[in-house]
């Protein structure tokens, strides 16, 4: 059989996220040498100059400092939501296409988002943790249902609209407010103000993505501004909540629960959670969950997010 190689040379693409094996035999078809990329790879690699794409997630941000290293790239395809771990501005100035992929996280971020609410309202991990401690407590743990409460979201993007979808199952009380879309709302759903949603909400959960205008957007000041005292959820990104006023807020019985997937802390995580004392651990004395960052992290997501990646990047490698 002919090589082909001599016609159509060998590209590198520099992964450096979890993608389907579908994903990868479609790349090795399209005459892509696959690279991984590990914490080592950018100081001991020779290859920067040769690396024609990089499949990205949280594990490594492209900014222009990095990005100018690759003086080659031609693409970059996103795993999720959430442009702000690439320098667009960068891409746009070199003819870089990028690409996200919010469609397929969108299922899983919200059922994760609604398995942690009903774990927290129905008591279920702090009950189960009682039980495996040898006791058996059943008064203090009763919980309360969604049909009698009102959920406020904020984004109705990808994900804030599968967390609605799924949530009208449990309630019809659901209040949604997106400052840049209008003309969503059905029987279900009702498109709100941002103060009618702080007015009335009973749960509020964050659906937007970060940046300047989002940063610590639930603030102090925003917990302040709720009537309610409020479960919290943000499945979204940790720099759109201030971890310390969620704390003061729990600690005054402003907020009554939270459900947290993402934190601000997260870029140093690991050194946080080996200090003895850390705000992680003070976080848990309250009635709160985390998991680390795995709402959109599901098996199905990952095949569904490497088939929208292909689709986006079949006219462009």
């Amino acid at each position: 059989m002919q090589n082909l190689s001599y016609f159509y040379p060998v590209k590198k693409v520099l992964i450096a996220a979890p993608i389907s094996d579908l994903f990868k035999q479609w790349l090795t078809e399209n005459n892509y040498q696959l690279i991984d990329y590990d914490a080592n790879y950018l100081s001991n690699s020779q290859d920067n100059d040769l690396i024609d794409g990089i499949i990205t997630s949280n594990k490594l941000r492209l900014d222009k400092f990095l990005l100018e290293k690759f003086v080659q790239l031609k693409w970059i395809a996103r795993l999720g939501s959430g442009m702000e771990i690439i320098d667009t501005a960068y891409c746009n100035e070199n003819n870089i296409f990028y690409a996200s992929s919010p469609h397929g996280i969108s299922n899983a971020v919200g059922e994760h988002a609604i398995g942690m609410l009903l774990n927290l309202i129905h008591k279920i991990s702090s009950s189960f943790t009682e039980i495996k401690n040898g006791k058996w407590i059943r008064e203090p743990n009763r919980g309360i249902e969604l049909e009698n409460q009102t959920v406020g979201i904020i984004g109705y993007g990808h994900t804030g609209s599968a967390f609605a979808n799924k949530l009208s199952v449990f309630t019809n009380q659901i209040l949604v407010y997106d400052k840049y879309k209008i003309g969503f709302g059905n029987n279900a759903i009702q498109e709100v103000s941002l103060e009618e949603l702080q007015l009335k909400s009973d749960i509020i959960s964050f659906h937007v993505p970060l940046n300047d205008e989002t940063k610590y957007y639930y603030s102090h000041a925003f917990i302040e501004a709720m009537q309610k005292n409020h479960i919290f959820i943000n499945t979204s990104r940790g720099g759109v909540a201030d971890t310390n006023a969620i704390l003061s807020g729990l600690a005054s019985g402003k907020i009554k629960g939270a459900c947290l997937d993402v934190l601000d802390e997260e870029h140093s995580i690991q050194t946080i959670l080996e200090q003895p004392l850390n705000i992680v651990h003070d976080l848990l004395k309250f009635n709160v969950i985390i998991t680390p960052h795995i709402a959109g992290y599901s098996f199905n997501a990952i095949e569904k997010m490497s088939a929208e990646l292909m689709s986006q990047l079949g006219s462009k490698i």
